[in-house]
């Protein structure tokens, strides 16, 4: 099927790359095989229709970039235009054929992401991970292979000590990483969650988020005495003795309530008959 190319010759004047090395060829469509090393873990259909009809109008701008392998095509950087390029039914599509190490490629695919707000934030942070773990190079370095600041590139590595659920929310953009980043400010994933849920239901600002965290815990119940180690203590006594789970909560003023948790009847009625009996 005939289509319009644009771009391939000043792609070539222009390229940084000696040609001889990184040939600029047309390669069949359906011989091209996805990166294995993509972030991305979904393409939008529609964003791909629009694409689609962008390239059948004006043809390819910029050729993809691809490696060899086991005498295979792999994608690198134009993972869309590819994608594209076979809803179009294209027999041929303009490829860049580069020689990269297994590094080059998770740093190249992760910076062309980056660079077009392709990502959300979580698979910005699983790809970097990813890259580290490969290369064997630590955080400073890493950062500068893909030209991200290292406190940036820290707070997306923070954020995989999330909940999966709130992982989970900032991929479908219920939160933001600015959300997320307020979040990890709680104790515990129980606390992140039940914050998380206020933050989308109130529909929050990161700015109210962050006040919603700072009083957390100030303001589950006035004046409440949270992480006392005396509480703990007889927490913990209580829990020994009941074999149950016992939650104490109280106020400086002395009013307060205790939780006792069980999971059965049979185990209900076994620390009714504990608390029931009489003393003698």
């Amino acid at each position: 099927m005939k289509r319009k190319v644009l771009g391939k010759g000043i792609a070539a004047i222009i390229s940084n790359e000696p040609i001889g090395k990184n040939k600029l060829i047309d390669i069949d469509v359906d011989s091209i095989h996805p990166n294995p090393h993509q972030p991305r873990k979904t393409f939008q259909k529609d964003a791909l229709r629009q694409l689609a009809e962008s390239m059948k109008e004006v043809g390819i701008i910029q050729p993809i970039s691809v490696y060899k392998k086991d005498d295979k095509y792999f994608m690198v950087v134009g993972e869309r235009r590819w994608r594209a390029a076979q809803l179009l039914k294209w027999e041929k599509i303009p490829a860049m054929v580069k020689e990269f190490s297994e590094n080059d490629i998770m740093a190249e695919t992760l910076i062309e992401n980056i660079q077009r707000e392709d990502l959300n934030a979580i698979e910005i942070a699983e790809a970097i991970e990813a890259l580290i773990a490969q290369s064997g190079e630590g955080q400073q370095e890493t950062a500068e292979k893909i030209g991200m600041n290292r406190a940036t590139m820290a707070n997306f590595l923070r954020l995989l000590k999330l909940p999966a659920q709130i992982k989970d929310d900032i991929v479908q953009e219920k939160l933001d990483q600015g959300h997320a980043r307020a979040l990890l400010a709680l104790k515990n994933d129980q606390d992140m969650l039940d914050a998380a849920i206020q933050i989308i239901r109130k529909k929050l600002s990161v700015r109210q988020a962050e006040m919603l965290v700072k009083k957390f815990y100030s303001g589950l119940s006035k004046g409440k005495v949270g992480l006392d180690p005396d509480v703990l203590k007889i927490e913990n006594k209580l829990t020994q003795c009941l074999a149950t789970k016992v939650k104490l909560n109280y106020s400086k003023s002395g009013k307060g309530k205790m939780e006792i948790f069980f999971n059965s009847l049979a185990e209900f009625e076994r620390l009714f008959s504990i608390l029931s009996k009489e003393k003698k």
